[in-house]
């Protein structure tokens, strides 16, 4: 049934506070983070800590195997970077070494060298006040004694409960007293030890000596052809993010290989539409993702292997010319890949206004399925997004970073981080995001009743438990949307489909929104998953 009226309250109280904030979605998570500010640290040693924990208690969505991009604002010298933590297929790797020219979307020959972990180390290096030892001992110790597995925990573990149980490492852990329910205590104290020896050594723990000789014997195992060198090369890229003008201020977002340009495409085709009517915006919405999304499928790459032309996209002509091409009275035909992402956001913002955006993920939920041998990483499958088409960009080849749904945005008012924002959510990442800031600013919604607002995602339906969901054509909503909205989509000709009224499908997105004229921070955490916004 869809909703017709919004609700008096939130589904939780916005989070307030004076002084610093964490955003995420698992409160024992935030708490870690949290206790980092109140103990003197700063917002990226806060976020460390919180993805750390996250690695531990969302073993589905993110870990020590995945991959992480960064946006960080340091008001030393008010300058604001990007990171690029995504780690490269093998040198040897090509498309000739795939077997009858396929890439598995699971398994070993979806695994690129993870790059999280390193991250951690150069963000920290660039900018951190504490170092892996202390930061990463609360991960440590729910990996040894346990934590309680959520509902939303529970679910992941039981969607894929095949795959786990196809990996003897992935079942000894996840599966040792059969299914989890909610409520069980799970532990994975190989995981425990890995940590141990990152707080020891760092990040090279991980990338060479006996961890390292595990996941590549583990990956040679399953025909991948990693080597320790791939793993030892790896590093952390520095860039700078794209930007658009928007409402006064500045909307970044990391650059490609990752797609989060798409949300500036999208708002920047609508910067002119922001007090349409919604029955009209929400049409608007889809039809911009559409273009953004035909883009980054035709021209994103690594860049390292070619440019992407995203710069020219983002100008106000390119912007208005492809705003043009929509129809406020019809929507468009558009085919698009089907998505699988597991994922996981988190936002810090401290008291001397660093301000951290950070996505970490292992891509599908579990990622390739298969843990490296004694060491409880699970490794990711971002190699899963590689074409297998000869000459585009994006296609399969050595030593390449594949394009990543990871989709960090931030949002500056004279250069000075505003809202810090962001959600999981794959492929849907940017439209979850455009709405939202669409309810935030445009509507002018509290953080809160903007995060708990219902969605629509276009052309995502493997994240869902609805097999009959094929069509790419499918505007997905949640069954609290407005009629009025929900009419106006179908009588534009959208194929539009009700799910449950909080969906997992639609993400879980965080935010914190940071008032300077009356020295607050506002937070807000999605009612989707086990999320907590807290402020110290």
């Amino acid at each position: 049934m869809i909703g017709s009226a919004e609700p008096a309250w939130p589904s939780r109280a916005v989070a307030r506070s004076t002084r610093a904030m964490v955003a995420s979605p698992h409160a024992l998570a935030t708490a870690a983070g949290v206790d980092v500010l109140r103990r003197g640290g700063n917002a990226v040693d806060a976020a460390i800590a919180t993805n750390a924990v996250l690695a531990v208690v969302y073993p589905a969505s993110c870990g020590i195997g995945g991959d992480a991009f960064w946006i960080v604002h340091d008001p030393s010298g008010r300058r604001t970077v990007a990171y690029n933590g995504s780690g490269r297929t093998p040198r040897a790797a090509s498309l000739d070494r795939l077997p009858d020219g396929a890439l598995p979307q699971r398994g070993a020959l979806a695994v690129n060298v993870p790059g999280a972990v390193r991250s951690w180390e150069d963000v920290a290096r660039a900018h951190g006040t504490r170092g892996l030892d202390e930061l990463l001992a609360p991960a440590e110790r729910f990996a040894r004694d346990g934590f309680a597995v959520t509902d939303v925990v529970a679910n992941y573990a039981r969607l894929n409960e095949p795959m786990l149980r196809a990996d003897a490492e992935a079942a000894r852990i996840f599966l040792r007293d059969g299914l989890p329910q909610a409520g069980d205590i799970l532990r994975n104290p190989e995981l425990g030890d890995t940590l141990a020896a990152i707080r020891r050594e760092g990040a090279d723990a991980v990338y060479t000596g006996a961890i390292a000789q595990r996941i590549v014997r583990t990956l040679n195992r399953g025909g991948n052809v990693m080597t320790l060198d791939d793993l030892a090369a790896h590093r952390t890229e520095p860039t700078t993010p794209l930007r658009i003008p928007w409402r006064g201020g500045e909307l970044l977002a990391h650059p490609p290989n990752s797609q989060a340009a798409l949300l500036l495409l999208g708002a920047g085709m609508l910067a002119g539409d922001g007090n349409a009517p919604e029955s009209l915006w929400h049409h608007l919405g889809v039809e911009a993702m559409k273009r953004a999304v035909a883009i980054r499928d035709a021209t994103f790459r690594d860049p390292a292997f070619g440019p992407t032309g995203i710069e020219e996209r983002l100008t106000p002509a390119a912007l208005a010319a492809l705003r043009a091409t929509i129809d406020p009275e019809r929507a468009s035909a558009h085919e698009q890949l089907p998505d699988r992402g597991g994922t996981i956001f988190l936002c810090v913002v401290d008291e001397n206004g660093m301000a951290v955006s950070l996505i970490e993920s292992l891509y599908m939920n579990y990622g390739s399925g298969i843990v490296a041998e004694g060491t409880g990483i699970v490794l990711q499958n971002r190699g899963a997004y590689f074409s297998t088409q000869p000459g585009h960009p994006n296609v399969y080849e050595g030593g390449k970073r594949p394009v990543h749904t990871l989709s960090p945005p931030m949002f500056l008012r004279d250069g000075v981080p505003e809202v810090v924002f962001g959600t999981m959510g794959g492929d849907g990442q940017p439209q979850i995001l455009l709405q939202f800031l669409h309810q935030l600013v445009d509507r002018g919604l509290d953080v809160q009743r903007a995060l708990d607002h219902p969605r629509w995602v276009y052309g995502r339906h493997q994240l869902t438990e609805r097999p009959d969901l094929k069509t790419g054509e499918m505007v997905l909503v949640e069954s609290r949307m407005p009629e009025d909205i929900v009419g106006g989509l179908q009588r534009r000709g959208h194929q539009v489909e009700a799910l449950g009224p909080f969906e997992n499908a639609m993400g879980h997105a965080h935010a914190i929104v940071v008032d300077r004229a009356r020295g607050t921070l506002a937070g807000g955490s999605d009612p989707r998953a086990d999320s907590l916004a807290l402020g110290l």
